[in-house]
């Protein structure tokens, strides 16, 4: 192991780590910025569509027929469908491009840029292989144990409301929950042991996820307990601050739910009196989402700068005897 890689140091990378007085704010501030400016375009194209969506949902609601009820929801869904999907598009190169600016900074001490290139395509790619990976892990096994469940809510809706009580959901239930018990772990280690390659792919320049075990070999307790650490930390205080912001906001959330139908509904969203305060919520909680995401990626980011086959700091130390 390279003798600069400690647990304390992984620990403190995201606060020592190159512009640490000024990156991690700009960083939450774009993040917040780009989705809400994305977000918000995508909102006021679908923004028929989603106030038809909640009409049918109010008709479904006072409907006393199962199968008009079922079709009214459905139906007003499916026209949400393909913004659904422009949005995961979206969010997808969103995340690679502020993956990227995110490791460029923890791998190459470059200031905050934002755009999207060759780093940022293989960053995607990286992406799709990290969620596969999860999906495989947690997904694929309890898609098994509840399939059935799943099955019958799907083609059955009124039996599987009678029979909710019944052993046999209960035992899918509790087989789920075994099945997450069991496969939860091996995601965390799989998780921790290939968190490097984000930082492996921007430093090489090219796509590298199952070489960063590798980078991680010996260093699966430092890295985990790092993220850990900082992972904790972070939510409590984002809770903590987003129950405030909540609080505030719950005056302007009750003129909202207070909507009798899809027109006033428009009205009350686009208003300034919801807009503004609405805004600002979002922009605060998508900033202190940003400014997580940024910091717990730094011990991994570490470990790949401290990598036994020749990091960044390795490299440096034998530059200086050049």
């Amino acid at each position: 192991m390279i003798r600069g890689f400690t647990f304390e140091r992984a620990l403190s990378w995201p606060f020592t780590a190159a512009h640490a007085a000024t990156f991690p704010w700009i960083f939450a501030a774009a993040y917040a910025l780009v989705l809400i400016l994305v977000y918000g375009v995508i909102g006021l194209l679908a923004a028929d569509d989603f106030v038809n969506w909640f009409s049918a949902l109010e008709a479904a609601d006072a409907s006393n027929d199962p199968d008009e009820q079922m079709a009214l929801a459905f139906g007003g869904f499916a026209r949400l469908l393909p913004w659904s999907l422009l949005g995961g598009l979206a969010s997808w190169i969103i995340w690679a491009m502020f993956e990227t600016a995110s490791q460029r900074r923890y791998i190459r001490d470059e200031k905050f840029s934002l755009g999207f290139g060759a780093d940022e395509a293989r960053m995607m790619v990286v992406g799709l292989l990290w969620f596969l990976m999860g999906l495989v892990v947690i997904g694929l096994p309890l898609a098994l144990v509840m399939g059935a469940t799943f099955y019958q809510l799907l083609t059955d809706p009124i039996g599987f409301e009678a029979n909710a009580n019944s052993q046999q959901v209960a035992l899918q239930v509790f087989g789920s929950f075994l099945a997450l018990l069991f496969v939860f772990p091996v995601y965390v280690f799989l998780a921790t042991r290939l968190a490097p390659s984000f930082g492996l792919t921007v430093q090489a320049k090219r796509i590298r996820f199952f070489d960063a075990w590798n980078v991680s070999r010996g260093r699966f307790w430092p890295i985990l307990g790092a993220f850990v650490i900082l992972a904790v930390a972070g939510n409590i205080i984002g809770q903590v601050l987003s129950g405030i912001m909540q609080a505030i906001m719950v005056p302007v959330l009750t003129n909202l739910a207070d909507a009798p139908d899809g027109d006033d509904l428009r009205t009350i969203v686009f208003s300034p009196q919801f807009f503004v305060p609405m805004s600002l919520y979002v922009f605060g909680i998508l900033f202190l989402q940003g400014l997580i995401q940024h910091v717990i990626g730094g011990p991994a980011a570490f470990a790949v700068r401290h990598d036994p086959r020749g990091g960044v700091e390795e490299q440096a130390r034998i530059g200086a005897f050049d």
